[in-house]
């Protein structure tokens, strides 16, 4: 989503819970208390309230959200940036943009989003034909040492990660032509850069 529509689309903090609140009721509520799957919206309180037992669920509880105190506008927002662009965006950058005055908060928030994404990804298994391929890649490190250290293989500024791509033949109808369409892939840090015996 682009940055235009998504003002478009969520204007103010109403219109974010209310989709958040749309989407939760898609899905489905399980109560905390008893496991029961059937809920009733009680739109004065803003929660869900079991039909079994009575025990109400807010918006954010069971979600990644849970216990913020953050809107969720700034919670969309923040999806937004780390979602819209290839490149990495770090906390600093993030903060700036959504005009929080605390660091750790948006910090906290980047890691629990990342946390969930992997454990999504971790769901996927790749199919098909498989390439494999190791990188570099420059991992974050304090500004006042990162001069100090060493550039290259080895370097404690970037770390070895094995990369498989779930890598599909695509053929355009047209020309003919095939090129190789990258569907998932799966990345993993390696200890060392010794192969395994």
């Amino acid at each position: 989503m682009k940055i235009l529509e998504f003002i478009d689309k969520f204007p103010n903090e109403q219109s974010c819970k209310i989709y958040f609140r749309d989407i939760r009721m898609k899905e489905g509520v399980v109560c905390k208390n008893c496991k029961c799957r059937m809920h009733y919206w009680l739109a004065s309180k803003w929660q869900f309230q079991c039909s079994e037992c009575g025990f109400r669920t807010t918006l954010k509880s069971g979600t990644v959200m849970e216990n913020s105190r953050l809107s969720f506008r700034t919670w969309f927002l923040v999806m937004l940036f780390m979602t819209s662009t290839k490149k990495g965006l770090s906390a600093c950058e993030l903060q700036r943009q959504v005009g929080h005055k605390r660091y750790m908060t948006i910090w906290s928030i980047m890691h629990r989003l990342r946390k969930v994404m992997g454990n999504r990804d971790g769901l996927y298994q790749l199919t098909d034909l498989i390439e494999f391929d190791e990188g570099y890649f420059e991992k974050e490190v304090p500004q006042k040492i990162k001069s100090k250290l060493k550039r290259g293989r080895g370097s404690e500024r970037q770390v070895n990660v094995a990369v498989m791509a779930e890598s599909i033949p695509v053929e355009d109808l047209r020309s003919k032509k095939t090129s190789n369409h990258c569907r998932h892939f799966k990345m993993k840090v390696l200890e060392s850069h010794n192969p395994r015996r």
